[in-house]
């Protein structure tokens, strides 16, 4: 058995947030239909968390900029995990569309 294709992502929205430091934690809830996420992060690094926990400086998933790309679409949290020091994320919320066969 053969599985061929590909998925395609169309933009539809964006955000942007800032987190101050680790006390800082940011909520972004995606728009409804979201597949995926792509990010631009400024310095510095920031900790993600997608099970409504709050991020540490030692608990989450690090992300050090500039970009990622994620293909997950629910709602998260983060901050950036240095004190005092202001990180600011922008979000491309992404909708996957499956790329038409070729023959």
């Amino acid at each position: 058995m053969q599985i061929a294709g590909g998925i395609t992502y169309d933009p539809i929205g964006t955000a942007s947030a800032t987190s101050t430091g680790p006390n800082d934690v940011k909520t972004v809830t995606p728009p409804e239909g979201t597949d995926a996420m792509a990010l631009s992060i400024e310095s510095p690094a920031i900790r993600v968390t997608f099970d409504g926990k709050k991020p540490t400086p030692h608990h989450g998933l690090k992300l050090v900029g500039p970009d990622h790309f994620l293909a997950v679409g629910k709602r998260l949290k983060f901050a950036s995990v240095e004190p005092g020091r202001q990180v600011t994320v922008n979000f491309l919320w992404l909708k996957a569309r499956a790329k038409p066969r070729q023959p």
